[in-house]
């Protein structure tokens, strides 16, 4: 099962899982992941000190090209999910994260792991662009990081 790499900086972030997460068998419902991936993504660029409306407003969107999830084992309500993000591959207009999630109380155990690739394009011609120096910057390890959110109870 994928680790994430010990030199460069991991996002973290916690999910305390909701009965809507859940489908009917008890379970946290296959799609939901990808949502979660979502949150542990907006939680590392917030942790580098880029929020996706700073991004917005300086004209850029990060449309989705590609997801990938592995399912190891199954989460359930209630429980605490542990969230790692991390950039794996930069290319020229495109970058791809990595997430590793597992419960709070077993780390060593990834129950969930996958990657998106995400493209930048400019907002107002809708055309993919060369990821400017700023974004660069933002999420490579250039940047001190924030403090990690707080874990929810």
């Amino acid at each position: 099962m994928k680790q994430p790499p010990k030199d460069i900086f991991i996002g973290r972030s916690w999910h305390r899982v909701l009965y809507a997460d859940t489908d009917a068998m008890g379970i946290v419902y296959n799609g939901t992941y990808f949502r979660f991936f979502e949150r542990a993504r907006e939680a590392y660029l917030r942790q580098r000190g880029l929020l996706y409306t700073t991004m917005e407003a300086r004209g850029l969107m990060t449309p989705l090209t590609e997801a990938f999830a592995h399912y190891y084992s199954s989460f359930h309500y209630d429980d605490l999910i542990a969230m790692e993000c991390w950039v794996a591959d930069i290319k020229r207009a495109s970058f791809c994260f990595e997430y590793r999630l597992f419960l709070e109380e077993t780390p060593a155990e990834t129950k969930v792991a996958g990657y998106t690739i995400l493209a930048v394009m400019d907002r107002a011609s809708r055309k993919i662009i060369k990821i400017p120096g700023w974004v660069l910057v933002a999420i490579g390890d250039k940047v001190e990081p924030k403090p990690l959110e707080e874990k929810p109870l």
